[in-house]
């Protein structure tokens, strides 16, 4: 391989544009043009939305958009991801921004935005360079899908107040909705009345026709309203003057007392982003037939929110809703974000003044529609059906939410995700097996099946989940139940096939077992264990101790060497002697 291309092979793991770019049809720019605009329809009145979301000027979110998408188009894996501001990053961003003081001032506001758009993003391109995109593999869906309908219902109850036209109030979301509740006598009849209309313009015409821009036609009717109607006239809240222009590039102005503050909180937007956004890359994916990056995905997502925030821009990540409309615009390469790029520099350059007068309850209808798809009711009785465990999971991922907040109610679901995780492998299931008739070698749970037929003396135990050191003290307790259950034993063979590792707790904890055995005139065989484990088992002494001959690569194989002990018959050597000379370092 030449130097130039191995160079080229090299950045290209961390700029996968360098990869396909050289590889582009010309025929391609017609879909991909319709798909930029496409999403950029949607991404400009989205982002202005979840701009007062995350407690910043309607402006953040766009300022946002230009950076993000050129550079997740670089630096990024997947083929549609439609990436900016959401839901999810828009709600924690400004959970963040609440709990900082002087927020309330605008400029204050929109530098803590910014700021935690930068360090989530230093966060993730963190993560991507050290390649720990296999960490996601550990949050439970069912917890994720609780926490987003939480933050579904959160996004909600923060909007209901301007489609009623009462204030808005401050604290928890049990807090807002009592206080929403108490203002329906002061509602504008007007205000409700454009909330209604453009819920149902949004909701029955996405029914009808999914591929029409709804929400870019809502913002045109808001456009007409204000230059027709004056709305502020009549009481209506405005969105406000947006400046026209194209962000300045600049360091947020912080100072040394919110470094900390926006460490946790720029992480937990991290996590946030990165939950969200591959999930959309991976279901688009596998729609596609291509594949993602895990890293990849955390470094463009990384380095798109870097952009952001060092132009006045919010937290950003892959949208679901927006990677959809990529996709059924006919996207095939992240040309499409470059076009999407430029319509929203143009928008700023030169359509933001449209904007002055237009009604806020618009901007809220299309908040509401951008996240009702968050509130997944089957998802969650498919759950109750099928587990009720992960029901339980998913109403804690949720309630997390609701009476925590989303921050701590982030936290909350990661660390369900985890205790299950650790939960689960801390238990392992343990099987007596008999031999299954009509079949060579075929051996499965006796439980239930009287026809399975036991082997005298030896008892046969298959452990469902891998040993380690957070299960193995449970296992052996468990393993001597079951020897006491069967008296008669004098050989027990160990089923590890699910055992593909070893650590030193379980050498530890299987030499007692191995001890304990023997002081009751038992023998110990092991059947099926992968050769990394048996490597450290022989690294340990263990199989010194064990004896050749008693570890083998078949149930049937160790049962037969079992049975020859229990005859007083020498054991063959085994497999094992001459696959483990040499021996390779198993991690």
């Amino acid at each position: 391989m030449s130097a130039t291309r191995w160079n080229a092979n090299w950045v290209g793991r961390f700029a996968p544009i360098v990869s396909w770019l050289p590889g582009y049809h010309l025929s391609w720019l017609g879909r991909d043009a319709v798909a930029g605009i496409a999403v950029a329809a949607v991404a400009i009145p989205t982002a202005m939305g979840y701009s007062s979301v995350a407690m910043v000027p309607v402006q953040v979110g766009l300022y946002a958009l230009p950076a993000a998408l050129v550079l997740y188009a670089v630096f990024g894996s997947s083929r549609q991801v439609a990436i900016g501001p959401t839901s999810t990053v828009a709600l924690m961003s400004g959970a963040v921004v609440a709990g900082l003081p002087g927020h309330e001032d605008p400029g204050r506001a929109i530098a803590l935005s910014s700021g935690v758009a930068l360090v989530a993003g230093l966060w993730l391109a963190l993560f991507g360079i050290l390649r720990l995109g296999w960490v996601t593999d550990f949050i439970s869906r069912p917890v994720i899908v609780g926490f987003s309908f939480g933050l579904g219902l959160v996004v909600i109850a923060g909007e209901l107040p301007h489609m009623l036209g009462v204030p808005s109030p401050s604290g928890h979301f049990a807090q807002r909705v009592w206080t929403t509740l108490g203002e329906l006598g002061q509602t504008s009849p007007l205000t409700v009345a454009l909330a209604v209309g453009g819920l149902a313009l949004l909701f029955l015409g996405d029914a009808r026709r999914p591929t029409i821009p709804w929400a870019l036609l809502l913002m045109g009717i808001g456009v007409v309203l204000a230059r027709t109607w004056n709305p502020a006239d009549h009481g209506i809240e405005m969105i406000g003057s947006v400046p026209r222009g194209l962000p300045t590039f600049e360091v947020p102005a912080l100072g040394l007392s919110d470094i900390e503050p926006l460490l946790l909180g720029g992480l937990a937007v991290a996590v946030a982003a990165v939950g969200e956004g591959l999930s959309a890359a991976r279901i688009f994916a596998n729609k596609g037939n291509y594949r993602v990056n895990s890293d990849s995905e955390f470094l463009g997502t990384g380095v798109a929110n870097i952009g952001a925030g060092l132009t006045g821009g919010m937290g950003v990540c892959g949208s679901l809703s927006r990677t959809g409309t990529a996709a059924t615009s006919g996207a095939r390469t992240q040309v499409s974000s470059l076009i999407t790029a430029l319509a929203v520099v143009l928008f700023l350059l030169t359509m933001t003044g449209l904007l002055n007068g237009v009604p806020r309850v618009f901007l809220s209808c299309i908040v509401v529609f951008s996240v009702f798809f968050l509130l997944d009711i089957a998802t969650l009785r498919y759950y109750r059906r099928v587990r009720r465990n992960d029901f339980t999971s998913a109403l804690a991922g949720l309630g997390g939410v609701l009476i925590l907040g989303p921050l701590y109610g982030l936290l909350l679901a990661v660390g369900l995700s985890l205790l299950g995780l650790t939960f689960r492998a801390s238990r392992v299931h343990i099987d007596p097996l008999g031999k299954i008739p009509g079949e060579k070698a075929g051996w499965a749970a006796l439980q239930g099946h009287p026809e399975r037929m036991p082997t005298p003396g030896v008892l046969v135990l298959r452990l469902d989940a891998p040993l380690f050191w957070a299960n193995c003290a449970t296992s052996h307790a468990r393993i001597l139940e079951l020897i006491d259950d069967h008296p008669d034993t004098k050989a027990l063979v160990l089923d590890l096939e699910a055992t593909g590792q070893m650590d030193a707790t379980t050498v530890a904890e299987l030499t007692q077992i191995l001890e304990q055995l023997r002081a009751a005139g038992i023998e110990l065989f092991i059947a099926r264990l992968h050769y990394p484990a048996r490597v450290v088992l022989q690294r340990a002494g263990f199989t010194d101790d064990l004896g050749r001959g008693h570890i083998w690569h078949s149930i049937s194989q160790t049962v037969r060497a079992a049975k020859r002990h229990i005859r007083g018959e020498p054991l063959p050597e085994g497999p094992d002697a001459a696959e483990l000379d040499g021996l390779a370092d198993p991690g």
